[in-house]
């Protein structure tokens, strides 16, 4: 087919426009907000793309401001920007015993980040019964544990736990209560399972492929290695940084068992949005190391943004190499292709780019400080919905600023690059001649 013969990057970019679209029609329609006819076009289009990428920003409440018909779109809008386009195109193709293309292939390995085009169909499947084992395991969790879940009847209290369930796996961060988890944060095991639930999300369905489908632990890919090893340290020192620059302010009220699992939990959050305090009440050195951790984000494949683990550790490891007067990037015994690290530095200067460009834009235009605006450009553009309060007293120029940055992190900074590019230029190669660097 025609269609299937323009690049993967572009495809996939009109496909999540088209879908963008039909989310902001269906949020516009009278019964979708809580007062006919109250929603307005900015209103809609901003909260379908923020369900679409899974991000979380919002302009309006989304527990007061939508009906149960519009928290419904924004659930579907969350599982399938979570789930993906391609998987779920592929999944009806499928159901219908239609063959699935070669270049729909790479639609798919473009969108998940897959290594190669073999095996795609496999990953698909494995994405869908992975999704919605986790997500009904969490279900069950939640229907447990929540305080106060049935008094409004049995449909409200089951909707209520799959809304923040597939918010929680698919990273998007939007909740039901208008205050995120904060009716929660008393209760170590709530705030334990939406930790799971993310920290679960952000590996990336590769990862979660090898870890539980395949189970051969001691033989996981480089690839799973390192974003097992990143994730890890990231989420420790995160942890780590807000047990100390909060335990005075509070903190220390808790057991020793609750300190440590919500101080684990900021730190997950930083790739859902999720918050059981508001992000005004952080100290400064945490909300500069939570922007650092939101523009690495998740990890490739997951449904989260950010330049992703495997990025971060990607530049660090050639730092290292650098410094050590190497020119091969190596870990676990294994090196790290070349054309690898150079996408690496090119994916985190295009971003940095991208949240310089717009802070600067924001800052201007909105007439609004430094440290806000940063904060909510990395989160939109890391798909992660943490919020230092700005997003609603934005203009409307603002407001689709970040729109777009969202529907960018979702999508994807590599493929970004991938369509600016356009066609390949054939390859010239010149002479060779070194400059002075720093």
């Amino acid at each position: 087919m025609r269609f299937f013969r323009t690049k993967p990057g572009p495809l996939i970019l009109m496909s999540y426009l088209l879908v963008n679209m039909v989310g902001t029609l269906l949020l516009l329609l009278p019964w979708s907000s809580a007062q006919p006819g109250r929603a307005t076009l900015l209103e809609a289009w901003f909260t379908a793309t923020s369900a679409l990428t899974v991000t979380g920003l919002i302009v309006v409440p989304t527990d007061t401001y939508w009906s149960i018909w519009g928290h419904t779109v924004i659930l579907f809008l969350m599982q399938i920007g979570g789930l993906g386009l391609m998987v779920i195109a592929t999944l009806l193709l499928t159901a219908l015993g239609m063959k699935i293309q070669l270049g729909h292939r790479a639609l798919i390995a473009q969108e998940r980040n897959h290594f190669s085009l073999t095996g795609v169909v496999k990953l698909v499947q494995s994405v869908l019964i992975l999704t919605l084992l986790i997500e009904l395991i969490g279900v069950i969790a939640l229907a447990l544990l929540l305080p106060g879940l049935w008094d409004n009847g049995w449909f409200e209290g089951f909707f209520f736990t799959l809304f923040h369930t597939v918010s929680a796996f698919n990273g998007a961060g939007f909740d039901l209560t208008g205050e995120s988890l904060a009716p929660y944060k008393d209760y170590s095991a709530v705030v334990f399972v939406f930790t799971a639930l993310i920290l679960i999300g952000s590996l990336g369905f590769v990862v979660l492929q090898e870890l539980f489908v395949m189970r051969n632990w001691r033989r996981l890919s480089l690839h799973s290695r390192l974003v097992l090893w990143v994730t890890a340290a990231i989420a420790l020192v995160g942890a780590f940084l807000y047990l100390i620059t909060a335990y005075s302010r509070g903190l220390e009220e808790f057991s020793w068992t609750h300190q440590m699992i919500y101080s684990l939990f900021q730190s997950i959050t930083r790739t859902a949005g999720f918050t059981t305090e508001p992000v005004t009440f952080w100290a400064d050195p945490y909300i500069l190391l939570m922007i650092l951790m939101m523009f690495i984000g998740a990890s490739p494949g997951s449904v989260g943004g950010g330049i992703k683990t495997t990025t971060f550790g990607t530049i660090i490891l050639a730092v290292w190499a650098f410094v050590r007067g190497r020119k091969e990037v190596v870990i676990f015994e294994r090196e790290i292709a070349a054309d690898s690290v150079m996408k690496a530095f090119t994916v985190a200067v295009t971003a940095a780019l991208l949240v310089f460009i717009s802070t600067l834009l924001l800052m201007l235009i909105e007439g609004l400080p430094f440290k806000p605006v940063l904060f909510e450009v990395v989160s939109a553009l890391a798909t992660v919905g943490l919020s230092m309060g700005i997003t609603a007293d934005l203009s409307p120029f603002g407001q689709v600023v970040i729109g777009l940055l969202m529907l960018v992190g979702r999508i994807g900074v590599l493929s970004l690059i991938t369509i600016l590019a356009g066609k390949e230029i054939r390859r010239v190669r010149y002479m060779k001649e070194s400059i002075l660097i720093g």
